[in-house]
């Protein structure tokens, strides 16, 4: 039950600072056009060219957070080749010292000294 109650809270919250987020942009830019020493035809221009701009500024976004992603993920991916590497290596000497030691023992075994029993 308290799992389910913290995740709808966390939904919620992260909606209510993005509802937040987006009023208090609306009314920043508001106020922006209210206290500007520009006339209204050259605010409205400035509108007009960031609007026109905005696809592109997006586009130029998304490429550069797929690159960061992508580099993200190569450097993961080498990242974990590099741990398994180590990991294979770190079993083989393993296995190598495990049939060493029994190869000890079992050459240990077969000389019997005369307090051990057969």
């Amino acid at each position: 039950m308290g799992k389910h109650n913290d995740d709808e809270a966390t939904g919620s919250g992260t909606g209510s600072w993005f509802v937040g987020l987006v009023i208090g942009a609306l009314g920043g830019a508001a106020l922006a056009l209210l206290t500007a020493p520009k006339p209204g035809s050259e605010v409205r221009g400035v509108i007009k060219q960031t609007a026109t701009d905005m696809p592109e500024r997006v586009s130029e976004l998304v490429d550069d957070s797929l690159d960061l992603y992508a580099s993200a993920l190569n450097y993961c991916q080498l990242l974990i080749e590099e741990q398994t590497m180590r990991l294979k290596r770190a079993v083989a000497a393993g296995k190598l010292a495990a049939a060493k030691k029994r190869e000890e023992l079992e050459l240990g075994s077969s000389s019997v000294l005369p307090f051990q029993h057969r």
